[in-house]
């Protein structure tokens, strides 16, 4: 892709960071992470749910990037009771997409394909000037006894087939 691409993500537990990690070592795209002001504690998972199944936004940190700098993005998110994270919902009210490419790469629990989760968001993307390219949902089966973020040998071929077929790589 000759067009400066950007991978952006959120990831409370890791699983969407491994899945972004992966993006950028087959890709070498800038990358940058969207962190919540207040560090979410692990093991409330029912408040989290909560708050996504509401539409809450969370204050996110300010980014050390312009999009504007950037013709594609690669969106991380995680998908909390069938619905998109709080620190997405902020940072999709604040992103300008004017202009953009977007391919969304969503982590969930389930086998499903969060397909309100795609419709929504690809919803509050075109309504800023952007256009979501393509989609990919991956299953992650985290517990949250042991608190372990999916390995990336459990994406890695997953997302190569995925960007390869997206013409993104070109091998």
């Amino acid at each position: 892709m000759k067009n400066r691409s950007l991978i952006v993500y959120y990831s409370w537990i890791g699983s969407t960071e491994v899945v972004a990690k992966e993006i950028h070592r087959l890709t070498k795209f800038d990358i940058q992470k969207i962190e919540e002001k207040k560090k979410r504690a692990l093991g409330k998972i029912a408040g989290a749910a909560m708050g996504a199944f509401l539409g809450f936004k969370s204050s996110i940190k300010p980014m050390d990037f312009e999009l504007k700098e950037y013709e594609n993005i690669f969106l991380g998110a995680q998908v909390w009771a069938g619905k998109t994270a709080p620190a997405i919902n902020k940072y999709l009210k604040k992103a300008s997409f004017k202009d953009k490419k977007v391919w969304l790469f969503l982590t969930k629990g389930d086998e499903n394909i969060p397909q309100q989760v795609i419709e929504s968001i690809t919803k509050r993307i075109e309504k800023k000037g952007g256009k979501v390219v393509d989609s990919i949902s991956i299953t992650t089966k985290w517990d949250p006894k042991t608190n372990v973020p999916i390995a990336p040998e459990e994406v890695r071929d997953v997302v190569h087939d995925w960007l390869k077929k997206g013409g993104v790589l070109e091998e």
